[in-house]
């Protein structure tokens, strides 16, 4: 039986880019990939400057616990100053309004 998501020759893919997990098929590079989850982790760690400042705190008191502390205060600090946070608290209140 002929599966109907895998394009042969005979009848080429719908939108012109075979789908086919061929070497022709559409592919992201390792280094576009590493770029998108590089940026998707920046973001998500913009949004979360507060908890890991909490964190950071809350660490114990070990060789390097200051230096950590240190960055975590130095990026809380820059988020802050470009006025992320005010932004993430409207969203989530959005979200939330929108859960009731």
């Amino acid at each position: 039986m002929r599966q109907p998501w895998l394009h042969t020759t005979d009848t080429p893919a719908p939108r012109g880019v075979p789908d086919d997990f061929s070497p022709r098929s559409a592919t992201r590079t390792a280094g576009g990939t590493a770029l998108a989850v590089g940026i998707a982790l920046l973001v998500m760690a913009a949004g979360r400057s507060p908890e890991i400042l909490d964190a950071a705190y809350g660490l114990p008191v070990v060789a390097g616990t200051e230096t950590i502390i240190a960055v975590a205060e130095a990026w809380d600090g820059a988020v802050q100053a470009i006025g992320l946070p005010r932004l993430v608290e409207a969203v989530r209140a959005i979200l939330s309004a929108g859960r009731q």
